[in-house]
């Protein structure tokens, strides 16, 4: 973290989000802040119903049910996003922000190939042709390390792995080259092997793209494998935050130290 303010890509200040679809109100975020330099990763973890994806999807400008009351600020790059225009907001998604969520058979549309789909946010956001589309999207699902490009760009979701369907939505969220990658719990479908692989394309893409990447996760071991900085949530409330390997090695809140002692006793890959 730098002591610039201009190295800040996002902050969120004093971030409330109430439900209102029961008898009673529903805190599921309060008073959350925290700031994500450029290039950095961070994590954010918490059991369900913690907050955390609640907290991402408020970034990501995906909370719109009308039974949610927002308060606070979320600053990237120091527009206010939380009080912004749908517009607005449609501008940035899929350009400056991309976000991988946890199921990625939901994710994509089973009707369309998958080649239009990563295409998508191209065809919404530049005035590339269809043959520079198509170029790019060839190139960007080779960046993913999907074999076969080609056959890849012609075939439907069901009929590719669930490994091989992430790295589709890794894709489709990288293709405009965003600053900011939220993953949503990117991982949870996926078994040991594929997520190792996953961890290891979201790290590669944070060191060649530059990208900034916020980690959702319940999944602590993934966590201090990806990630710099660490939040912990609990109960829409943060609990403890800091350098991965200070809070891992050392949890200050009961809570985190039960987290902690959750983990199973694996080698952890290191970062290089």
């Amino acid at each position: 973290m730098g002591d610039n303010e201009t190295n800040i890509l996002l902050k969120v200040e004093d971030l409330n989000i109430v439900f209102h679809d029961h008898k009673r109100p529903e805190t599921a975020v309060e008073d959350v802040d925290f700031e994500l330099a450029q290039g950095e990763i961070l994590g954010i973890v918490g059991e369900s119903g913690s907050g955390k994806s609640m907290t991402a999807h408020a970034i990501a400008g995906l909370l719109h049910r009308s039974e949610i009351t927002k308060s606070g600020k979320i600053l990237f790059e120091g527009r206010e996003l939380l009080g912004c225009k749908r517009s607005e907001l449609r501008t940035l998604q899929g350009n400056d922000i991309g976000v991988v969520f946890q199921e990625p058979m939901t994710a994509l549309n089973p009707v369309k190939k998958i080649g239009w789909q990563v295409g998508e946010a191209l065809r919404i956001h530049t005035k590339m042709s269809q043959d520079e589309i198509r170029a790019k999207v060839l190139e960007m699902l080779a960046s993913v390390e999907l074999d076969n490009p080609e056959e890849v760009y012609e075939k439907y979701p069901h009929e590719l792995s669930g490994g091989q369907r992430q790295r589709v939505c890794i894709a489709a969220a990288m293709i405009c080259s965003p600053k900011l990658l939220i993953a949503d719990e990117p991982t949870t479908a996926l078994d040991v092997t594929i997520q190792a692989q996953i961890i290891e394309l979201l790290r590669h893409i944070n060191r060649t793209a530059g990208t900034s990447i916020l980690f959702i996760s319940h999944d602590l071991s993934l966590v201090r494998q990806l990630c710099e900085r660490v939040i912990v949530m609990r109960k829409g409330l943060v609990v403890e935050e800091g350098v991965c390997e200070a809070v891992f090695d050392n949890p200050k809140e009961e809570y985190t130290k039960q987290l902690v002692a959750a983990i199973p006793k694996v080698d952890f890959i290191n970062k290089k």
